[in-house]
């Protein structure tokens, strides 16, 4: 097991946290339980249950994962009970309807060879034939607990969830998150950032910047974890973490206020504190001492016996001048693209800007003094209000990415100029991304970020979101997305004026252009549409998709989107992933084989019937009130997709604004499912149209059934009984929609038009059993089963 997702299990209160910032990139290193191989170790000494000795670790290749201790037995859904374990016990139940309907053994992945030339061991003679129970064991034998260690969890993903109070917020307000056991660089259900441009998106401000513990992070939920490896999903960490609840906004109390500058005076002392910084020079704390309450802002004790030398004191006046309601609020989304203060052409404005600026950077700057080790400033910085912590990131940033020069012109007068020290970095990772969604305008793109024209405006002058962008003056959260597409269109001058209403603050947008479209990954069209054939997702953005004849050739649009009924997750639901999702079910002293089945989907009998025949757009009765204030704005859609099946039209609306949670990969599977885990698999051409209730199937609530009605908040009420989130799902829909890239395309259409969130596996990564656990531990009742496409699919002229 990770040594430290291991040492978590010790940590019993719950905010406790490791912060080694090599977390993702550490190999696990795991112990191999003695029943798995016998004989792989002849001159090794059996090891003692329970012994202080650290087990043996093994390479990728012999990878295996002890079973999670429990602390306290849980109760799961209902209380089960063990079939099998005497010789004349019923037959179990099983989730295919018994062992005559089990699905037969079907290729799964190329057998290991046996890696010694004695008799393979049980583990290795089950991963070959996929036959359930293995050689030597039968149906009613009941395994011990290191024999249920080897043969069911070695190799199954694990999850284990946490939560967290927020500092200095009324109790109830809590974060949550879910880790995956054993993960790693090749062992991830993360998008990888290509490059460090989109590493933007999320901000660690103490400890390496490489770092993505999620609870590090400023932003919350974790933008690290947003994306997940294939287009339109996300992270189980991603979706746990939603259900956090956000602390309400603070009132600013303060009316302690700084000393007047003029411009010219915080422009220098921010030049000599970023040249300061260039040359890591150490700060005379008398001289910052001097600075501070000479020219800043006023001690309150300068002329008593206690002057504030300390620096802890000079953080607490800095802090509360900060705290004043006057200061921009950077915590507020309207508020995060920066450039539109520091490039604004009001001066007043401008000048507020840096004056704050400044305040914040003397700030960073004592917080991150020598004196503060890693973990001392994260305790300090969970302590600050938001809005200081958001003013604390406004300053790392510019300091990491701008720098103001200094000269004198001939009168003997200072000028100032700024120096953007990333903007290579930023143009380059502007094309890459440009390329990735395979931008129908390339040569237009790759002639202005040449910028060798001289009649052409300089491409960060073209707008805000443009300034912000190639200035890497970028907060943490949701803007960068949008920063980088409004850069992309500012140089292109054949978008014209169609699209320059996109906005971090309608999320749920999209356009057309040319013969392509392209969606925001938090938009339900990209959602669905990012497992089609030929589409990437790249920082936020998924296409190039498919072209809709309902919207002009160059056109923005607002997608209408439904909350789904997927139930908000509690502190219970996330403290007891580990034992609800076990591999081997409650803990006991014998686990009978007769619990356990191996589920597999059918390879062989796989449809190549449903395609996508049409995107459809149709424009809402209601408009808001921009479209009426503002000509061209664009105007709000309900989408939906038309799916063409043996001459048939099914139509699926894309309403609801589910997610799709990229499945964590296992190891060597297939693995054996416990009975508990109750599944109904169907395809996407057996009979998955006809299913329309399956929230009241699941065990939850379901919606008014009837595609034309329209969800109101009283049956949304309905769905969200006050229980919790995992006594709500007590079956889970298996949809096999193997083969070609439509039939995935078509299953997360089915979610969205029925409002269910759904686990995304593909076969060639992960389990069915993996999965369908993964759906309990998220508590949704959908798992979705691709294999990404056909090898066949090619997208040369898709979408171009």
């Amino acid at each position: 097991m990770h040594s430290e997702i291991g040492s978590w299990e010790q940590n019993k209160r719950h905010g406790q946290r490791p912060y080694d910032a090599n977390w993702a990139c550490k190999p696990p290193e795991l112990p191999v339980p003695v029943s798995a191989f016998p004989y792989a170790f002849p001159e090794q000494a059996v090891p003692v249950p329970d012994a202080p000795s650290s087990p043996p670790s093994l390479g990728l290749g012999q990878l295996q994962l002890e079973r999670i201790p429990k602390s306290s037995p849980v109760v799961t859904r209902s209380r089960v009970a063990r079939h099998g374990s005497l010789p004349h016990s019923a037959v179990r139940p099983t989730s295919s309807n018994g062992d005559n309907v089990m699905l037969p053994y079907r290729p799964y992945a190329p057998p290991r060879r046996s890696e010694s030339y004695s008799h393979p061991s049980p583990l290795e003679e089950f991963r070959r034939s996929r036959c359930w129970p293995p050689s030597g064991y039968r149906s009613d034998t009941a395994l011990s607990p290191n024999e249920a260690d080897g043969l069911i969890c070695s190799g199954t993903s694990t999850f284990k969830g946490y939560w967290d109070a927020i500092p200095n917020a009324p109790p109830g307000y809590d974060r949550f998150y879910a880790v995956m056991d054993s993960e790693h660089q090749t062992r991830t259900d993360r998008a990888s950032f290509s490059l460090p441009a989109y590493r933007a998106v999320s901000l660690n401000m103490t400890g390496n910047t490489e770092s993505q513990f999620p609870w590090l992070s400023l932003e919350q939920p974790c933008m690290a974890y947003a994306y997940g490896k294939s287009a339109g999903t996300t992270t189980l960490n991603y979706w746990v973490s939603k259900s956090g609840i956000p602390p309400p906004p603070a009132k600013s109390a303060s009316d302690v206020n700084p000393r007047k500058l003029k411009f010219l005076q915080i422009l220098d002392r921010l030049q000599d504190r970023s040249q300061h910084l260039a040359n890591g020079l150490e700060d005379d704390s008398e001289e910052m001492y001097r600075y501070l309450y000479s020219t800043l802002i006023e001690d309150p004790e300068r002329y008593s016996e206690r002057p504030h030398y300390e620096v802890a004191q000079q953080i607490d006046d800095l802090i509360a001048v900060l705290s004043s309601s006057t200061w921009i609020d950077f915590s507020t989304p309207k508020n995060q693209v920066v450039a539109k203060f520091f490039d604004s052409p009001d001066q007043h404005k401008k000048q507020e800007f840096f004056h704050q600026l400044l305040l914040s950077v003397e700030l960073h700057l004592r917080i991150h003094c020598k004196q503060h080790t890693d973990k001392a400033k994260r305790k300090l910085i969970l302590q600050l209000p938001p809005k200081i912590t958001w003013d604390l990131a406004v300053a790392q940033r510019w300091l990491e990415h701008m720098e103001i020069t200094k000269s004198r012109t001939s009168h003997n007068q200072s000028t100032f100029s700024f120096e953007l020290k990333s903007k290579r970095r930023q143009k380059e990772a502007l094309r890459v991304f440009a390329a990735t969604l395979k931008w129908p305008n390339m040569d237009e793109i790759d002639y202005v970020l040449e910028e060798g024209d001289k009649k052409e405006k300089p491409v960060e002058d073209r707008s805000a979101d443009a300034m912000s962008w190639f200035s890497g003056i970028i907060l943490p959260g949701r803007t960068l997305p949008w920063l980088i597409m409004n850069s992309l269109i500012d140089c292109d001058r054949d978008t014209g004026e169609s699209l320059k209403y996109l906005t971090h603050m309608h999320t749920s947008s999209g356009f057309q252009y040319r013969a392509n479209t392209y969606w925001s990954a938090q938009c339900i069209v990209g959602k669905v549409l990012g497992a089609a054939r030929g589409v990437k997702q790249i920082a936020g953005w998924i296409g190039p998709c498919i072209y809709t004849p309902d919207l002009k050739r160059t056109e923005c649009v607002r997608v209408k989107q439904h909350e789904p009924a997927d139930s908000k997750l509690i502190r219970r639901d996330v403290e007891t992933i580990d034992v609800r999702t076990n591999p081997l079910g409650p803990e006991e002293d014998s686990y009978p084989a007769a619990d356990y089945e191996v589920p597999m989907p059918d390879t062989e009998d796989v449809t190549d019937v449903v395609r996508i025949e049409k995107l459809s757009f149709v424009p809402t009765k209601e408009q808001p009130a921009s479209v009426k204030q503002a000509p061209g704005a664009p105007l709000v859609f309900d989408a939906a997709i038309y799916f063409a099946c043996g001459g048939e039209s099914w139509p699926m609306k894309l309403r609801y604004d589910v997610d799709f949670i990229n499945a964590f990969p296992c190891h060597q599977g297939p693995h054996v499912l416990f009975y508990d885990f109750s599944y109904q698999a169907t395809k996407i051409d057996d009979g998955l149209v006809d299913i329309k209730d399956w929230g009241r199937q699941s065990g939850r609530t379901s919606r008014p059934s009837s595609s034309r009605s329209s969800p109101s908040k009283k049956s949304l009420a309905l769905t969200t009984a006050e229980k919790p989130a995992h006594l709500q799902v007590n079956k889970v829909l298996a949809i096999e929609a193997l083969g070609v890239s439509d039939n995935e395309v078509f299953a997360r259409a089915w979610c969205a038009h029925h409002g269910h969130s759904a686990i995304v596996a593909n076969i060639k990564e992960t389990c069915m059993a993996c999965a369908i656990r993964e759906a309990y531990a998220a508590c949704v009742s959908v798992v979705i089963f691709t294999e990404g496409g056909k090898e066949t699919e090619k997208d040369e002229g898709v979408f171009v």
